[in-house]
Formats: structure tokens, sequence, C-alpha cells
């Protein structure tokens, strides 16, 4: 059975079902990346399946349209009574997950939870199951009569639709003879591909079976001969709750018919998950022994983006808008990974993809390794051609077509530099944003994992790429590129308004990468470089035109927000980015119409102009282009959430691939950078209104673990004292990060600062404490003597100023009573006594000493401050006893969070 912790978790996602729900999307495309997916519908009870193998998402049009199984569904059995084919009209999508309520009979309540393989962090097995063609499901039964219940559930899929097989393989199932009834398999050759589906139940002895419906409605057993079915019985106590798991699983083949690039052999793509299986019954049994590693991670993934006070509809996109991570992308068998473009045939694109990649980096380095390796090893190389191409990047990697062909799916080899790109635009040697946006991954990189050696093979690489921006500057005389082109290729537009700021950005991130790795040489170039391309961007690019005139024009801010998304400093003038800022107001706001409000290319507008604003501290700016956004393709026509097109249309089943950009506005509201090859935290929030100046549960992202942020911005009098606290910051991590500085807000421009730290419940003294910067970004940098590691105890910043000069502000006064806990034993029905100085939601987690959760303790909304208790009763364990003698108490609270030791007395 699921310890307390998970059973809190469904209840609140079936809180958000109930208040915070999206439905009518169809449901969540479920699969691993580049795997294609199955689909289940509760409104309809329906499964169906994506089309066109990837990275085409499907056949662009509804999959139920096609690809709908022509018999398939949940049944449920419970004391003697049967529903078959159940339906709900409570469901809910939040990629990568779907629940659904189907109500009750005969006193058993049957929820559903559904997700794709996808669990964030840097762990190979995380990997394998995210590239891993799975689905899983989960039906939750809960007994809620006073009397045991005989249960029995159901799930059907037929391997065909109305006209044409769906997943490979047979069309209709038999029974895997060495599962013991626990599965069936739709087989099929290497050719043809294969599928499977598998059940397991945590009841007590339960029952398989599978095949047809046999006997099913009247006493919950199938038939065990050929069918398309898989079904678990046992009997559920009265008050108990039994999960019964199912895993859909499939494996396919990918073969072009031709030989497109010159090989002498046809393209044998294929997947990359055939490096671990076999077949699909391999990858079924994979996906069930690590079903509860995944079901798990997702919901508490999903949870904790939801988990904040954000505004609602913009933690449903940080969600919603992953589609791509299904849809869009390609994993081969020999390590290549790319994403389809979604509105084009296009497969790379790094202009565009680079905009998306954060998710990916921050989660799935390795995805992202394996991408940067194929852009710069399949770069120009100047043999065979001009020599002067040498390290520029190409646009995509398939000689990419209008439409997406069978063929076009197909990606140049390794180290294939001559290939030809965009079908539009053929040759695209001159555009900047190529390179510019390779540096970019390669630094997002760094950042992310802190990988000494393999900056030491990438940078030199991204030095080769930088030669070529500064050579297409040079050609035009400046060391800006101002006759280069760009992924903003209307018309063959030049576009240097944006491709300068990008440029600013690149350099400053060379320096950075090239000082990682002890090129001070190289990195005083760079410097030198910036200097001269900033002076250049005064003259050349602020004019009458910055920021005007074209529906695209957000793209001359779009350095300055990707700077401020890496926490450099300021790369154009307060007065240049204000002014700018306000023209796209003029320009966009002022029209009639959402498309047009949205511009040309809204996921753009959203990110290029709405992280200018955020970091300018205009979050509200930002978050109403979010709300329209949101308005528009979510709320006004749900079926099409994840299928967002790059236009703003809300009708074309594109999966425009840009669309995880949201995620960068998010690491600028929360005002957060984690740098794991320095050891540098930023934490410098811009917070929207409405939030109130509170940053509440935030999850960080970082790929070796995720980490939370709560924030307090206002001022708060600190009684018999001159001093006025600014800020509170609360910052932990799942597991153990090395920290060395910390960069905060300097919220008051204060030029000395009083900072407190804390790391669990010890004081740190030893640290250097300076202010620094200007205009819209002014910060405190502490740099500690000695590195911090913060874990699951977490760091609390405290930032005070004098309160003379501090008017027409939020000020709060303190609560009397901290937060704390209060006991320092645990034993079974004893009370453990705590203290929170704010109302809402509050968390008691045990762990052991390595920062490891054991298990929750308390998980509830708590409406008033003060003294409060909870009884600890040995039932949130899996053994229901305590091994260690010593443990770690964590209370989490609106407020942040504290820790203590504490000893465990056993009865």
């Amino acid at each position: 059975m699921y310890s307390h912790f998970v059973m809190s978790l469904i209840v609140i996602l079936f809180l958000t079902i109930n208040s915070l729900a999206l439905s009518k999307t169809n449901g969540t495309p479920l699969g691993g990346m580049g795997t294609g997916y199955v689909i289940y519908n509760a409104l309809t009870g329906d499964f169906a399946t994506s089309g066109k193998l990837p990275p085409a998402g499907s056949d662009m049009e509804d999959e139920f349209v096609s690809r709908k199984s022509v018999s398939s569904g949940f049944h449920f059995f419970a004391g003697g009574e049967c529903k078959q084919k159940a339906i709900s009209n409570i469901e809910d999508a939040k990629f990568p997950f779907y629940s659904a309520d189907f109500g009750n009979l005969n006193d058993i309540g049957f929820t559903l939870g559904a997700c794709s393989p996808l669990i964030p962090g840097a762990d190979p097995i995380n990997y394998q199951l995210a590239t891993s063609p799975l689905a899983f499901f989960e039906i939750i039964a809960t007994n809620r009569g006073a009397k045991a219940v005989e249960v029995a559930v159901a799930m059907e899929f037929t391997n065909k639709s109305s006209t044409q097989n769906l997943l490979g393989g047979a069309d209709n199932a038999i029974i895997d003879t060495s599962s013991n009834n626990k599965a069936i398999s739709f087989p099929g050759t290497s050719t043809t591909g294969n599928a499977y589906l598998a059940v397991d139940c945590e009841g007590a002895s339960p029952l398989y079976s599978a095949g047809g419906f046999g006997t099913f409605l009247t006493n919950g057993i199938l038939d065990n001969t050929s069918g398309n079915l898989v079904a678990a019985k046992c009997t559920i106590a009265a008050g108990g709750t039994v999960h019964f798991k199912f895993v859909l699983s499939w494996w396919r083949s990918f073969i072009s018919t031709v030989d497109r690039y010159g090989s002498g052999k046809v393209d044998e793509d294929n997947y990359y998950y055939h490096n671990f299986y076999a077949d699909s019954k391999d990858v079924g049994l994979f996906g069930m022994t690590h079903f509860d590693k995944v079901i798990n991670g997702v919901r508490t993934m999903v949870q904790k983006v939801m988990g904040s006070n954000f505004p609602y509809y913009y933690r449903e996109k940080l969600l919603n808008n992953l589609y791509p991570q299904i849809h869009n992308t390609l994993c081969a068998k020999d390590g290549r990974v790319a994403f389809w473009e979604g509105h084009y045939g296009n497969i790379g694109i790094i202009d565009q993809g680079q905009h998306a990649a954060l998710w990916y980096t921050w989660n799935w380095p390795q995805h992202q390794w394996q991408e940067l390796q194929y852009w710069y090893r399949t770069s120009h190389k100047g043999i065979g051609e001009d020599p002067s191409l040498n390290g520029q990047i190409h646009h995509d990697f398939n000689s990419g077509e209008l439409l997406f062909t069978h063929e076009s799916r197909f990606m140049c080899p390794w180290d294939n530099y001559l290939h030809k790109d965009y079908w539009w635009c053929p040759i695209t040697t001159d555009w900047a944003d190529l390179n510019i946006m390779t540096i970019f991954k390669t630094y997002e990189l760094m950042l992310a994992t802190g990988n000494i050696d393999s900056m030491k093979v990438y940078v030199p690489k991204a030095i080769i790429t930088a030669d070529r921006l500064m050579s297409m500057c040079a050609e035009a005389g400046k060391h800006i590129p101002i006759a280069s082109r760009s992924t903003y290729d209307t018309q063959g537009d030049l576009t240097p308004g944006y491709l300068s700021g990008l440029a600013l950005a690149a350099y400053r991130v060379m320096e950075e990468l090239t000082t990682y790795i002890g090129d001070t040489t190289s990195a005083k170039k760079y410097r030198e470089w910036y200097n001269i391309a900033r002076k250049e961007c005064e003259t050349l690019i602020y004019t009458p035109d910055f920021c005007r005139f074209r529906d695209y024009a957000e793209g001359d801010l779009a350095g300055y927000s990707w700077a401020n998304y890496f926490c450099l400093e300021p790369i154009m003038a307060p007065e240049i980015v204000t002014e700018g800022c306000k023209r796209l107001r003029q320009l966009y706001l002022s029209q009639n119409e959402v498309q047009k409000k949205l511009g040309r290319w809204h996921f753009y507008t959203c990110d290029h102009w709405g992280g200018t604003e955020i970091a300018c501290g205009n979050p509200d700016t930002a978050m109403n282009l979010f709300k329209m956004d949101y308005d528009f393709f979510h709320a006004a026509n749900p079926e099409m959430v994840f299928w967002q097109d790059l236009w703003a249309d809300n009708s074309i089943y594109s999966s425009y691939m840009t669309a995880p950009s949201v995620w960068r506005s998010y690491f600028q509201m929360t005002g957060y950078m984690l740098d794991n090859a320095n050891n540098r935290l930023w934490i410098r929030p811009r917070i929207p209104q409405e939030m109130n100046q509170l940053i509440v549960n935030a999850p960080l992202l970082n790929s070796k673990c995720w980490g939370n942020l709560n924030y307090d911005g206002r001022l708060t009098d600190i009684p018999n004292q001159s001093l006025m606290r600014t800020q509170k910051v609360s910052v932990t991590f799942d597991s153990l990060v090395t920290i060395k500085e910390i960069v905060l807000n300097n919220s008051m421009g204060t030029d000395k600062p009083f900072v407190r730290i804390s790391l669990g419940s010890s004081a740190i003294d030893s640290f250097n404490c300076t202010t620094e910067g200007a205009g819209h970004e002014k910060n405190i940098r502490i740099a500690f003597k000695n590195p911090l590691e913060i874990g699951p105890c977490g760091l609390l910043a405290e930032v005070y100023a004098d309160r003379v000069g501090f008017h027409n502000a939020t000020r709060v006064t303190p609560q009397t009573q901290p937060l704390s806990i209060n006991s320092g034993n645990i034993s079974n029905g004893k009370p453990i006594h705590f203290s929170i100085d704010v109302a809402g939601p509050v968390t008691i987690d045990l762990l052991n000493l390595n920062g490891t959760k054991i298990c929750t303790i308390l998980q509830k909304h708590i409406s008033s401050p003060g003294k409060h208790s909870a009884i600890w009763n040995n039932k949130a364990t899996k053994t229901g006893t305590l091994s260690q003698k010593i443990l770690v108490m964590r209370l989490i609270a609106n407020s942040g969070s504290v820790c203590k030791l504490v000893s465990s007395v056993q009865k």
C-alpha cells in the first residue's frame, strides 16, 4: 500500500480537478520522448493513438477522427455490479498527467491517474524511462462503505481503428502464457512492430485474468482466451484502498525506403529505446518494475508546479505547454536528438528550439548533450565549400520540406554538413542566430550540470562557432551582425535589432564559457567585442525603428531577456529598455483583436517582450500577455491545448515546438538561476502584484534534484530595533547542492544592507556582502568563505535596512510566534508540537540524516498562526517502524521551512 503522503497528493490532485481542472482536451498525450503516444479521453471512455511515426505528433488532426481504437476503455466490477466502459465528466489534463473521477459503484469509488514516463532528473534510469514507449494507468479503488467488497478492474485496448492498425503488431491480442494471465501481447515482426498490455494489483491475493469479457460483467473475471483485455480482482476491506496498475507499451521500427544523404544505404534511424529493449514485452516489464517510481514521480512533479501561489492559468501553462516533449521529439538509436518544428516539415531549427530547451536541460541534460553534439558535428566545416563557413550551424537536419511527408522524417547522419536546409530558404549560412543559440545551449548545459570534462570538449567547438558569428559581423565592418538574417525570416527581412541584442548576450556567454575552462585569452577577446558591440548598438540599433512598425518587433529585446535569464549584467541601458517596452505596449496592446495583441508569433511575443518586462520590474505586463495567451489557446478551445500553432490560430493541429519557452519567464519571475559549474545561486524575484510580494512553495528546477522557494518581499518592522526586514528568502533542495555565492535583489537600493544567513538551524557568519548593478537590476552578492550545502533543511536569508525613508510600501508586522518545531522526540501515539507564523498549508516530513525523505507526518491547511500539534502513529512508513534512532524533522509552511534533529523512541 502507498504511504499517506502519496494519498495526500492524490487528494490534492483531485481538489485541483474540481477547482482548476482543464477539461475537454481529449486527454493528455502519454508516451516517451520520440516514441509516439496513446491518449485516453474519460469523457467518451475511448483510447486513441498518435498517427504518423515521430516526430509528427499525429496526422495533424484530432486523434479520435481516424486513430480511435474500435473497442477500448476501463470496466469496473464491484459487489456483483458492473460499470462497462466507464466514462466521467470530472477530468483534468496537466501534462504529463491525466486524471478522472468515475464516481461510485456499490460504495467503491474509482479514480484514474495516468501519465507518461517523464520523471525529472539526471539519473540514467530516468532518461531511459523518458525515452521509452510507455503509458501508465492507475485505477485507485476506495471502499467508502461499511463492509468488504469484491472489486475487479479491466483495461481494454484493441490495436486497430476502423481503418488502420494503431501501435504496430496484430490488431487483436493473445495471452502472454508466461505472465500468469497478467498480460496480453499484440505480436508482430521487427518490421511491423508489436504491443503489450500488462496489469498488476496491490490487493491481498489478487486474481488475474485476460482475454475476452467472459463472465466479467457478473463476477469480475475474464475468460482467459483470446481477447484484448487484462483484469485484476481482489477484496477491499471497509475503508480500504487498492491500486490497480496497467502498463501499455509498444515497439516499432523506423527505416527509410531510399538513400537520402548519399551514404549508399537507406537511413535506419530507428528509436533510441532500441538500445534497451528487444520488443514491447521488454518495455512493458521494465515499465511495470518502475511503476511506482513513475506514477509517484510524475504526480509529485505536477503537484509541485500546481502547488505554488502563481496564478492558476500560468501554472497550467507551465505544465500543458510541455506537450512538444511528446509530439515533437526525435531520439534516434545512434544518439541523434532533434525536434520537429511543428507548423512546417523541418527537423532541428535550433534558432527556435533553443527557446524551449531549458525544460529538457534542467531535467534530462543527457538529452540536450546529445542534441548539442548533433549540432556541432553537422556544422559547416569549410571543407569542400567556402572555407569561411567553418563553424556555421545548419538550420535543420532533414533538408526540410514544406509538408511533413514520410521521407522527410529522416534526419541526416552524424557529421553530414553539406546537406541543404530550410525548404523556404535552402541556404542559411548567413543566419547568425543559429550560431548564437548553439552557444546559448552550451552555456545552459554548463549551468545545469557543471560538467568540466564536457565543457573542455564543447567550448572549443563553441569558439569556432563564435568565430563564424564574428566573421559575419566583420564582413559588415562591425562587431554586431547588422547584415545577417535570422529566425525572424518573414519575406527574408534583415533583423539587426534581434541579432545584435542576441550577439551582445552571446559575447558575454562566451566570456563565461572560456573563463570556466581557463582560457583567459579568449575570455578577454569576447569582453572586448562585447564592449565595442554595445557602443555600436547605441548608434546603429537604438533608432526610431527600434521595437516599432513590425508585428515581430519584440525580437529587438530578445537579447536583453536572454541575458537576464542567464543572470548576466544588463546588456542595454535602462532608458533604452524602458523605451523599447513602452513602444511594444503601444504596438501590440493598442490592437483590438487578441491575436494581434499577441503579435505574429505569440510564443516569442511572450518570451522576448514578456521576459524583458519581467526583467525591468513589470511582471504584470508579462502576466497579462500570458493570460491573453491562455484565454485564447487554453480556455477558448481546450481541444487545441496540445496543438498550439506558431501563429495566433487556435484551430490548427500544428503542435509547435517552442511552447515550453514559458518556463524562461518562470525562472525570471522567481529570479532563480543555479550555476552548478561555479556554485552560484541567484534569487531575484520579480513578482506580479496579485501575489502580494510573496512566492509560496515555488519549485526550482535542477538536473540533480529539484528545490523549493519561499520568498517574502514585504517590508516588515522589527520590534525594538531600527531595522526593517526587506526580504526573507527560504530555499531548499531535495538533496545537497553546493553553493559558494548567492545573489539577491537589492530591492531598496541601499549601499549597506544587513544580511542574516542560516543553514538549517545554524547561523552562518563567514561571508562577505557587497552591492552591485544599477538601473533595473541592483543586486546584493553574498560570497561565503566556506561552501555551503543546501539540502532539505534549507537556507534562510533575511535582508534588513534602516526604517528611515521607506514609505508607501507594503509593510507587515511579524507574528509573535516563530516558525519552529518544539518537540525533540518522535514516538508512536505522542503529539509533535510545532508553531507557525502565518496561516496556510503545512507539511511535516521525516528525513534520514542524508536528507532522503522517509515519510510525511502531516499535510494539511492550518487556518491560524500559533502553536499546533500532530500525532505520529507509525502508519506513514511501509514497515510501520523507524530503523534510525536520530532523524531530521522538516516543517514547511507559507513563510519558509525549518528542520530539527529528533530522537526516535520506539514502543
